[in-house]
């Protein structure tokens, strides 16, 4: 089966029919015109389609390994925005969904969506990530369409055109929001309830400091869809389901929100906790400089860290544990003025984000001292 982006096609002339017709009825001249645009913009935005031409096959939309709430909200909003442009695109994960994700597809009303274990041969669309260290198995065996992100760039290449959009964002799920306003097309209740959670989780609820105008704006427009009656209260059911680890081990809780990069010939991954007070990520931190290290040779990383974050209230605080020496070493480099260290973990007060603050310094290092 083939797929057609439908540029120029059924949709665009029923659009182009309604705008010129029966919609103008009574309208002012200054309405006409902003129609006229409105009308213009989105068929320019489309035209971004044009050079993906005809597309053969099932297109699959996913998020990265260990998925968090933003990959798996973004990866079933775009597969959704898609498919309303005619193609046959499905969402999929690359891993077993977290606790607070389950909470946000079960309030939406939707299924996880199925896991994807190899992409090799397949049409590929990333959302949320640009890593092949944090991707599918068989990535570099795929035909990647697009990337949708709001991360710094990542080793993923291809010598064909796609579509690249990454902007810093609070959320990926604000960044396919704008995409459905340019394709002048909507979500659906459950995909927008979605989208909210995505935009809530990464930035706990438009308070964390890579918030921005735009994700603000998107949960507003958004829950004119999906009708959440108190939003609050959907945030704090989320918030107690993530930093719900019941019936899991140490290992599975580093492992729950863990990503995997590579700088200056160093290999490392940043596995993300959640608590709920001081007490608990200290809990965690003292339970971490045992597992860490434990994991160290399994994942084949040259080193890594657990960051165990609380955001809750008025409380920012951030544990940063390596998983050895030379981990400790790029740490206190990253920040040689911040964060208190006792010799096995560092205290940062406020606290600090994996993708605007940790894995930037980290980056800073490794390619200011690159390994043989």
């Amino acid at each position: 089966m083939k797929n057609y982006w439908l540029i120029g096609g059924i949709g665009l002339v029923l659009l182009l029919a309604v705008g010129s017709g029966a919609f103008f009825a009574g309208k002012t001249l200054e309405d006409k015109k902003y129609q006229a645009e409105a009308e213009y913009n989105i068929r320019l935005n489309r035209s971004d389609l044009d050079g993906l031409g005809e597309i053969d096959g099932k297109i699959y939309v996913t998020g990265h390994k260990s998925p968090d709430s933003d990959t798996v909200g973004s990866s079933i909003a775009y597969a959704y925005l898609l498919r309303q442009l005619g193609y046959d695109a499905e969402a999929v994960v690359l891993g077993p969904v977290n606790h607070e994700s389950a909470y946000i597809l079960q309030t939406a009303g939707l299924e996880a969506p199925p896991l994807l274990e190899d992409a090799s041969g397949c049409n590929m669309i990333l959302v949320d990530h640009s890593e092949y260290t944090q991707s599918a198995e068989g990535l570099k065996d795929a035909k990647i369409i697009s990337i949708i992100d709001h991360h710094g760039d990542g080793a993923v290449t291809t010598g064909n055109q796609l579509i690249y959009d990454a902007r810093p964002l609070g959320s990926t799920a604000t960044i396919i929001w704008i995409r459905y306003r340019n394709y002048g097309l909507q979500p659906d209740k459950a995909t927008a309830t979605a989208m909210i959670g995505s935009i809530f989780s990464d930035t706990q609820q438009l308070k964390g400091g890579s918030t921005t105008f735009a994700d603000r704006e998107a949960v507003t427009a958004l829950n004119k869809i999906a009708g959440i009656t108190d939003l609050d209260s959907f945030y704090q059911n989320m918030f107690k389901a993530s930093i719900s680890y019941e019936g899991m081990t140490d290992k599975e809780i580093f492992l729950s929100d863990y990503k995997e990069y590579e700088n200056g010939g160093k290999k490392y991954g940043i596995g993300v906790i959640s608590a709920y007070d001081d007490a608990a990520a200290r809990d965690y931190a003292e339970r971490m400089k045992t597992t860490v290290p434990d994991c160290l040779a399994e994942t084949g990383m040259d080193m890594l860290f657990a960051q165990i974050n609380v955001y809750h209230d008025d409380l920012s605080i951030s544990y940063i544990v390596p998983s050895d020496e030379a981990a400790a070493e790029v740490i206190q480099t990253a920040f040689p003025d911040t964060g208190a260290y006792d010799g096995s973990d560092f205290r940062f007060e406020p606290g600090m984000s994996r993708k605007a603050h940790l894995v930037p310094a980290i980056t800073d290092v490794l390619e200011a001292t690159p390994g043989e």
